[in-house]
């Protein structure tokens, strides 16, 4: 198994990496490329690839433990827009203890698990990749080129355009907004990513208007 950060800064993912190492391999996508390569649209997801190369299940919501915020109680009298983003976190379905028994019995019974598809579902499941998905990627691609070569300002009207060809992309999303709202100096990413000046969406008033955290990844069919 393998990880594989999608960041641009690398700084944000070394804490994750340091907990890993030496015995996990983790690496750091700092172009999206998982994106274009697999269909990944947010995180955490992951593919299925056997001893042969062959994708045997496509990108997929790919949680293996039960986040605790599902479980806290929400306290009363927080800000309206912080009980919101806490509702929707509990929203987003959460099959993670069957994620995790399909990954296991994979691994115990290869090619024969039930859970291995066949290259006419892997193709069903698969994320579109047509047109518009298509320029969002090089738009998203172009942005941070520019990025690293002239500034971070360059970036943003292309980054833009990949929010609105490709708006059920997360990543593209959530890369462009902790840029803008993570503190500098930090070292971890801003995770509310509210509302901010240079883009027009965030993530909570994104959330609600693609249907709530219930549509917010892709769950797996187990």
């Amino acid at each position: 198994m393998v990880t594989v950060a999608l960041d641009v800064e690398p700084r944000h993912t070394y804490q994750w990496i340091d907990a890993a190492n030496p015995t996990h391999p983790s690496l750091i996508d700092t172009h999206h490329v998982t994106d274009d390569l697999f269909g990944f649209v947010n995180i955490p997801m992951a593919v299925w690839i056997d001893e042969t190369g062959t994708i045997v299940r496509p990108a997929e919501g790919a949680s293996i433990e039960r986040s605790p915020l599902r479980d806290m109680e929400i306290p009363e009298g927080l800000p309206e827009r912080m009980d919101r983003m806490f509702r929707e976190v509990k929203a987003i379905p959460d099959v993670s203890d069957d994620y995790r028994a399909a990954i296991v019995d994979w691994a115990h019974h290869g090619s024969e698990s039930r859970f291995v598809l066949s290259a006419d579902e892997v193709i069903a499941r698969s994320q579109p990749r047509g047109d518009e998905e298509a320029r969002a990627a090089a738009c998203f691609e172009l942005g941070e080129h520019l990025r690293r070569t002239v500034g971070p300002d360059a970036a943003v009207s292309w980054w833009r355009e990949a929010h609105r060809l490709y708006p059920a992309n997360w990543t593209y999303k959530r890369q462009a907004w902790t840029l803008v709202t993570t503190p500098d100096g930090a070292t971890e990413n801003d995770l509310m990513q509210g509302p901010n000046d240079v883009y027009e969406g965030n993530w909570l008033d994104d959330v609600i208007a693609s249907g709530g955290g219930q549509a917010y990844t892709v769950v797996p069919e187990l």
